[in-house]
């Protein structure tokens, strides 16, 4: 059955006893954060809801802070380990990625939740929600999951996007939105320029039911897929959206709360934000961005404010996006990798790191796989380096990798280094960032990439052959366990 919307959602976590209401009131945005920070090291905890000093709205954080509430979100039953729940969440999606033809046209309504309440012209202040500064090294206050939304601007039928990009809070009425090339709204404004136009509608949808947040973080195919429909066909039922008060976007109809308003591509009027303690675990330096105007602010009575903390590896704006981020990767990846597997970027290196596994058949087949991978759209924008190993090596267990890079690759024959390349701009191990000239933004960091083969070695390669790996006898470690109780030593293992 489809959640219609965040407070459903909510519903479903209260009865399963993964809601908490907070009553102790919290100082300040840093206690927010370090409230979700302490919640992500051990281990996720429930979503929570909360006040701050200062404010009546309540935040929601935490509401898609475990795996296991993201297959839920995904109408299925968790199986209640990372690694099910991981490949249940990107092999479901990867699966509606390959399923396009069947994705449902999103459903137009007129009288919407999202709208109960509008705010026009001098009424428009964004301080008014707790849109808080999160960590004494931000540049200022920031909105950490906005769903913002664009179309494109020359013709509005090619393409609709929603992603998520940083958005940092200048004063009352304005923002900025990060926006770089490699992107679906860095298109969008390129289009909008070419065509000489100067400004773009823009609207950011915040407190969403938690399958839209899901599909704004996922990769798709190709720049006219609609986030959307992907959403009506993992949810079971078409995405209701409503047309905003004072631009021609639509917006899901459902959510807590909207920003209307119009985006100033003019060079000139960038602006420089941050920095702001990311999801990759760092506090990145200022960038230079467009500057969003509000111009109407809709939501719900009684309304929510949702949030999420970053730079935790598990953190509940960082664990569900891991396995979105890799399913489009996974479904290019089986059609390109001859021998292909499977493939995972691993929480802990915020996904700067990619581990494909395949079943060699042929001599240097880990390199082609390399060549496959790095060329791939994720490849290519935002992984720093790839390992290659084979099917006995468990690609969610880091010291199986470890133990393969370390044994079966050779630094003079198996390390393929390629120059540096423009990437998405946010990049920490990158040697440099610009700002476009052209447009002002800062949009990209030079980096190189790296490829490891950590597969076993043939002599069809003119290698010495990798040796057979030590394993323990079938029959022997049967009887063992058969006899574990009778050797005295169950007290000792736990």
């Amino acid at each position: 059955m489809a959640i219609k919307d965040l407070r459903e959602f909510l519903s479903v976590l209260a009865e399963r006893g993964q809601l908490a209401d907070i009553k102790t009131e919290l100082e300040d945005g840093y206690e927010v954060s370090a409230l979700g920070w302490e919640m992500s090291d051990r281990g996720g905890g429930p979503a929570i809801i909360l006040k701050v000093k200062g404010y009546d709205i309540p935040i929601v954080a935490n509401a898609q802070g475990t795996l296991e509430r993201n297959v839920l979100a995904l109408g299925l039953e968790p199986k209640g380990n990372f690694k099910d729940d991981f490949l249940t969440i990107r092999n479901t999606v990867a699966k509606a990625l390959r399923e396009k033809d069947k994705w449902p046209k999103t459903k137009q309504i007129t009288t919407a939740p999202c709208q109960e309440v509008v705010l026009e012209r001098d009424k428009v202040n964004l301080y008014k929600f707790p849109i808080l500064t999160w960590n004494k090294m931000d540049g200022g206050p920031y909105v950490t999951l906005p769903n913002v939304i664009t179309r494109d601007p020359v013709n509005p039928d090619f393409g609709r996007n929603n992603g998520m990009y940083r958005v940092m809070l200048f004063d009352a009425q304005t923002t900025g939105i990060m926006c770089c090339a490699t992107q679906d709204i860095g298109i969008h404004v390129a289009r909008a320029r070419e065509a000489g136009m100067t400004e773009i509608p823009v609207a950011i949808a915040i407190g969403n039911d938690p399958v839209i947040n899901m599909t704004a973080c996922t990769k798709l195919d190709s720049f006219t897929s609609d986030e959307f429909e992907l959403a009506g066909f993992l949810r079971g039922e078409p995405t209701e959206m409503v047309t905003c008060k004072s631009i021609d976007l639509d917006v899901p109809a459902h959510a807590e709360l909207v920003l209307e308003g119009i985006l100033d591509i003019n060079p000139a009027h960038a602006r420089k934000e941050g920095p702001f303690g990311e999801w990759m675990g760092y506090f990145e330096e200022p960038m230079m961005t467009p500057v969003f105007h509000v111009k109407c602010i809709t939501h719900r009575k009684n309304v929510y404010y949702q949030m999420c903390t970053l730079g935790h590896e598990r953190s509940d704006g960082d664990v569900w996006k891991i396995p979105l981020l890799q399913a489009n990767g996974y479904n290019v990846l089986k059609n390109s990798v001859i021998g292909f597997r499977d493939y995972y970027q691993p929480l802990s290196s915020r996904g700067y790191k990619a581990v494909v596994q395949i079943q060699k058949r042929f001599p240097n087949w880990g390199k082609q796989a390399i060549y496959a991978y790095l060329g791939s759209g994720q490849g290519a924008a935002a992984v720093n380096y790839v390992v290659i190993v084979d099917e006995d090596i468990d690609i969610f267990d880091s010291n199986q990798v470890d133990w393969a890079i370390a044994t079966r690759m050779d630094p003079a024959e198996d390390v393929l280094v390629f120059p540096k390349m423009g990437v998405y701009p946010l990049n920490p191990a990158a040697s440099l960032r610009v700002i476009q000239s052209g447009t002002g933004f800062t949009e990209f960091d030079f980096i190189g990439k790296m490829g490891i083969d950590a597969t076993k070695k043939m002599e069809m390669e003119n290698r010495r052959p990798t040796g057979t790996p030590v394993k323990p006898d079938v029959q022997g470690i049967k009887k063992v366990r058969e006899k574990w109780d009778a050797y005295g030593l169950k007290n000792y293992f736990y």
